[in-house]
């Protein structure tokens, strides 16, 4: 059988179909650390099964499972969604730059390829990556080929086991025609893989780029502010205009109802409803509706701040404790600056092979992570540090968090120099 150039792109991506099918047929036995999944927390299921039980006996699930919505939402989620998102970041915003979409990342295909790609008269516009490593799950999604332009970070070690990335703000200078390439700015913020918080300072800096370019600055915020909240210093949410940001269900829990949020301004809104109302008629309403209850209900400031951020943040000290405790001294590792999303990311030096070559070992040795180098899109392939990487999810159990963290480290200590 044949398949056209849109179909064959699915057969070669490497990205996060690959991950994505090892987890789910991992070996008995195997530590699952490189998934996305959110943590089972009790507090927080509880509250999903009183909104689902009244919307069953109240009558309302015959509206949510029996008739089609807007293809831009459901409007009272999307008026509520106005007022939280206008207090949390300081600015007015009304209903019409809000879209719901069936997850965040069926909202990034969309806005991706809005942005990058031919747009006309010869001209073929990129998405430009202000800081290296990125999302996994932006690899695989443009339509077409060469679609992006990546900054290399500046990389400050803290300490004698710990790093953190910074923008490079010279490479706007240096680039000299990154504002004719460029079609749109896309930030992960935390970032996933890293855990790495952007500095508000560095938020501004990078809208008054994309305000100079006269592009759009896309950012994730799928771990972010304000809900689910999974940062761990002090950070705000800032909306301005030219900024286009993606919002999530799923890191509250809610990973199964895939309904993510945009917030944008209303031309965006209204090409994302053309675009949802022709590849999916419309967004699925269950998630909507459990939002719409839960928003409405005013728990979800409370959740976030005193039940989901703390159980995240303990989770993220004991996987570094593990690491810092049982990892023999002579792997020579940094971890990122863990400051929010639920992962580590694992710098280590000096080793006899790469990551991405490890990577069968660690499986056949009972432990899933993820190799750095399919988080560098658009980096020159040379660059070691990509190879030097990974990323581990701190979710799961303790003892499969610890007993993983053991694994890893087995590996590691026979493979360094």
């Amino acid at each position: 059988m044949q398949y056209s150039n849109f179909g064959q792109k699915f057969l070669r991506q490497t990205g996060i179909g690959q991950l994505m099918d090892d987890l789910g047929n991992p070996s008995p036995g195997s530590c699952l650390l490189g998934g996305g999944n959110p943590a089972h927390i009790p507090e927080v299921a509880e509250v999903w099964k009183e909104i689902l039980s009244k919307q069953i006996e109240s009558g309302g699930i015959e509206r949510i499972l029996g008739s089609y919505e807007s293809p831009s939402g459901v409007l009272e989620l999307r008026e509520i969604l106005a007022e939280i998102l206008s207090k949390e970041s300081g600015t007015k915003i009304s209903f019409d730059e809000i879209a719901i979409t069936n997850g965040s990342q069926n909202a990034f295909y969309f806005l991706l390829n809005f942005f990058s790609g031919n747009f006309g008269n010869q001209k073929d516009k990129k998405i430009l990556f202000p800081i290296l490593p990125e999302y996994i799950g932006y690899t695989d999604q443009t339509l077409e080929g060469d679609s992006f332009l990546s900054f290399l970070p500046e990389i400050k070690e803290i300490g004698d086991r710990s790093y953190k990335y910074f923008i490079a703000k010279d490479k706007f200078d240096s680039v000299k025609n990154w504002k004719q390439e460029a079609g749109c700015i896309c930030i992960s913020r935390p970032t996933n893989p890293t855990g790495n918080v952007i500095t508000d300072e560095e938020l501004e800096f990078l809208i008054s780029k994309a305000t100079e370019a006269d592009i759009p600055l896309l950012v994730d915020n799928a771990y972010g502010l304000p809900f689910p909240g999974l940062v761990f210093g002090k950070s705000r949410l800032i909306h301005k205009p030219g900024m286009i940001q993606g919002f999530s269900l799923s890191k509250l829990g809610l990973p199964g109802v895939r309904t993510g949020i945009v917030l944008g301004d209303s031309h965006t809104i209204e090409m994302l409803q053309r675009a949802n109302s022709v590849i999916n008629l419309t967004s699925a309403n269950p998630g909507q509706f459990i939002a719409l209850e839960f928003f409405r209900s005013k728990k979800w400031k409370d959740l976030c701040e005193k039940v989901i951020l703390p159980f995240y943040k303990r989770k993220s000290l004991f996987a570094q404790d593990v690491i810092r405790n049982r990892w023999s001294y002579s792997i020579d590792y940094r971890i990122h600056q863990s400051e929010g999303a639920f992962f580590l990311w694992i710098w280590v030096k000096n080793l006899t092979l790469p990551v991405g070559e490890l990577y069968p070992i660690f499986k056949e040795s009972g432990v899933i992570i993820v190799p750095g180098k399919t988080f560098f899109p658009g980096a020159d392939p040379s660059w070691k540090h990509r190879e030097e990487c990974f990323r581990l999810s701190f979710v799961r159990e303790d003892k499969e968090i610890e007993e993983g963290i053991l694994r890893i480290g087995r590996v590691l200590e026979k493979f360094s120099k």
